[in-house]
């Protein structure tokens, strides 16, 4: 059993494995971004008018596309699947390097030898007139400084010399910046599983079920909204009242940025238009009594469409009305047309006009156009991954700023009695970094200008810069 969870692990914090996820990921965001994604809805016949809609589009790869979940790729099990994949990888990444990083933090290599003195990236040697003790301390003065610890070098002899570091923790940000993605990840997989996301068109003065076992119930009481010069909305407001089992639970006014808030559930307002109030009746039976949205125009922007998809009829009604503003659709003012399809063939059956008040027969349903309404477009969302987003986000930040702002910079210095004086020589295993060249220079450049006495001219000094 270690074997297999040791062959697991190496697997999972490998190099190949982290670029393969990471490029899987891209990819379905990427499909996410260019496919059309079906909108929130626990309404199995508002999904299936809705593939319809996008068939035109991706022919016969609807079904497939739908099947695979790339419709709603979100919150399908492939993308939560490559989430999961992802967010062990990184873990084990971390787990993996964490010893590392503490070894250098806590346990850094404090001796090296001449050569390091000689091939290191950035190197330095001056020659000061002063005596080894009052070199060291200068030295260690300056370091000191510039906020870096010294660990003397115990194993020197006649020499002195120790290894200096500053913002030793701040490579764990990396860790923390890694931790962070996965809480981001987790965040997104409990939202995905846990919490909802459901439109909700109503009609000024109807109701309409949240859902997801809330309980609640939202009814618009009023709507109003403003506009400018150019004739652009500035401002869009729903007065709506939220009750449970008949007792009122809440009332406020929403608008963008300020949702009504209740029992975790929020109701965000995110669009209005005008709706037809219709009612569908097959052999006496009512089917559906309420507002259709107008939420769809024709290629030519004459028409407002909506569509409705009565329940166990297997049929799909649209209600086709002037658009706002049309001065030539052969639709009179305050009339509509119904049209009849189809949902299994995409055959259409009837199309029948009707005046307001008007009841007329179409595909076997009785349709009657009471009058058109104004709707508001709500989103009732559930969010428990919210919090932890915003923690991961905290953490992302504060691991970012630890590993670019508190880069961990090392030293090693050597100090070598000579005639006359010490040689100092200071070394850094730093990889090329201009940032760190700067610092570099600017504290040797401190210690020869400090020294206690005047050092030698500098063309007795050596300032090496590989």
């Amino acid at each position: 059993m270690r074997e297999l969870f040791g062959w697991v692990y190496r697997i999972l914090y490998s190099k190949v494995l982290g670029a393969v996820v990471i490029i899987a990921m891209a990819v379905l965001a990427l499909l996410g971004t260019l496919i059309a994604q079906a909108p929130a809805t626990s309404d199995a016949a508002a999904h299936a008018a809705w593939l319809e809609s996008v068939r035109p589009r991706y022919g016969g790869w609807t079904p497939v596309l739908d099947y695979l979940g790339i419709f709603q790729l979100w919150s399908s099990p492939l993308f939560l699947g490559v989430t999961v994949l992802l967010a062990l990888s990184i873990i084990a990444c971390t787990t993996h390097r964490l010893p590392q990083l503490w070894a250098r933090a806590t346990k850094p290599r404090v001796h090296v030898t001449e050569k390091f003195f000689e091939r290191a990236q950035y190197r330095a040697e001056l020659e000061l007139p002063l005596s080894l003790d009052q070199t060291a301390e200068h030295t260690g003065s300056v370091l000191r400084a510039a906020h870096y610890r010294i660990l003397p070098d115990e194993t020197l002899t006649g020499q002195r010399g120790w290894y200096s570091d500053r913002f030793r923790w701040g490579p764990f940000g990396t860790a923390i910046a890694h931790a962070a993605m996965v809480v981001i990840l987790i965040a997104f997989g409990v939202s995905a599983f846990t919490g909802f996301e459901e439109n909700l068109d109503i009609a000024v003065g109807e109701s309409a079920e949240v859902g997801h076992d809330t309980g609640l119930v939202v009814t618009v009481d009023s709507f109003k909204d403003a506009y400018d010069d150019m004739g652009r909305p500035t401002d869009y407001v729903s007065q709506l009242v939220v009750t449970r089992d008949g007792q009122v639970v809440a009332e406020q006014e929403v608008r963008v940025n300020e949702p009504l808030r209740i029992d975790g559930t929020a109701i965000h307002q995110a669009s209005f238009g005008i709706a037809a109030g219709i009612t569908v009746e097959q052999e006496g039976a009512t089917l559906f009594q309420g507002a259709v949205p107008l939420k769809w125009q024709s290629n030519d922007g004459r028409y407002a469409i909506g569509k409705i998809q009565p329940a166990g009829t297997g049929l799909e009604v649209l209600v086709v009305t002037p658009a706002s503003g049309a001065t030539d659709a052969g639709i009179a003012a305050g009339s509509a047309v119904f049209e009849v399809y189809n949902v299994a063939s995409g055959e259409k059956l009837d199309v029948m006009p009707a005046e307001q008040g008007e009841q007329v027969e179409a595909g076997g349903l009785t349709l009657t156009f009471e009058r058109e309404l104004r709707y508001t477009g709500l989103i009732a969302r559930q969010d428990p991954g919210a919090m932890w987003m915003w923690v991961g986000s905290t953490l992302l930040v504060l691991g970012m700023c630890m590993t670019f702002m508190l880069r961990h910079r090392r030293l090693w210095v050597r100090i070598t009695p000579v005639d006359g004086g010490s040689r100092l020589q200071l070394a850094s295993a730093e990889k090329l970094d201009t940032t760190f060249e700067r610092h570099f220079r600017g504290l040797v450049e401190r210690i020869d200008a400090t020294a206690p006495e005047t050092s030698p001219s500098t063309d007795d000094k050596e300032l090496i810069d590989a």
